[in-house]
């Protein structure tokens, strides 16, 4: 097996340029919920990242442990925890 060193960036690490790709990433997979109208009918909400502030969008990327290389590719699922 080889092992590889990657540059690992947060999102408040990008520049704007790969903070726009990281959001094309996230919009790949909006979030979706269901609310209540004024009669009780249940609606289907579906939000897009691209519409959110950006200091939500890093929020989000903090709290799932997103990480990124410098072009705003996701590289988290790379990560490899040592066993102790």
């Amino acid at each position: 097996m080889k092992q590889i060193k990657v540059n690992a960036y947060e999102y408040s690490e990008l520049n704007q340029v790969s903070k726009h790709e990281v959001i094309i990433w996230l919009d790949q997979n909006p979030m979706d919920y269901e609310t209540k109208d004024e009669h009780g009918n249940t609606i289907r909400e579906i939000e897009y990242f691209s519409d959110m502030d950006k200091e939500d969008i890093q929020e989000h990327c903090e709290i799932n442990g997103y990480l990124f290389n410098k072009y705003g590719e996701c590289v988290h699922h790379l990560e490899v925890k040592e066993s102790e």
